[in-house]
Formats: C-alpha cells, structure tokens, sequence
C-alpha cells in the first residue's frame, strides 16, 4: 500500500510505563498523542476528499466473480496423483531430487508422518 510522505506520521505514548498499561483504551489519556492523531485525520480526510471518487474499474472487488479453473484443478489432480506415484513433471525440481536421491516423497499416504509409514512398512 502507498501512502503519502506527508501521512507519514509517528507519534509515542506511554514512555515510561508499562506495556500493560499503554493500551488502545490508555491513549485517550494522552492529549499530545490525541492532538497529533487529530491532526492526522484531518489530513487523511482532506486527501481523501482531494482525490475524489474512485469510479469502479474492470476487476472490482464487490460483485466480482472470478472466472472458472476447471481445468486447472483436472491439472493440479493429475499432477498431484502423478507425485503420489513418484513420477514428478520432466524437468522439475522434484525429479532433479528423484535422480540425485535427494528423496523419497513417493507415497500412497501423503497425511502420514514418516515415523508412521515406516512403522507400517515393518
């Protein structure tokens, strides 16, 4: 997100006490750190209201419905079964690892720790 050099603001409370005690609800009690967030909204509300309004663009967030990957998931399944059977994609870095035996990530159980499947193995 960027934001304005001039909205750029830092301003301290609570030096000197604890941090239990400078909480969002101790602030209040803070005039100088008040007077500083005052003034700070002020400028935040005059540069929004500069800027005016935003008309919406192509990829509006409300009533946006991204489009369908149907056949992205197929991919992603196949893909997915194809590493269960340790057969991983040419050139990926998964069948690099498979030629230098780096690993051994082929299995029929993907949610089972590797203390279980090999203890299931004996």
């Amino acid at each position: 997100m960027e934001v304005p050099d001039h909205l750029w603001t830092y301003q301290l409370i609570g030096k000197g006490k604890k941090y239990s005690e400078v909480q969002a609800e101790d602030m209040i009690h803070e005039s100088e750190f008040m007077a500083a967030f005052d003034d700070w909204v002020q400028k935040f509300a005059a540069f929004v209201g500069q800027k005016g309004k935003v008309s919406p663009g192509k990829y509006r967030a409300y009533g946006f419905e991204a489009p369908g990957h149907m056949w992205a998931n197929v991919e992603d399944g196949i893909r997915y079964v194809r590493m269960m059977a340790g057969i991983p994609s040419k050139g990926s870095s998964p069948q690099n690892q498979q030629e230098l035996k780096l690993n051994n990530d082929a299995t029929w159980h993907p949610k089972k720790s590797e203390g279980e499947k090999l203890r299931d193995d004996n």
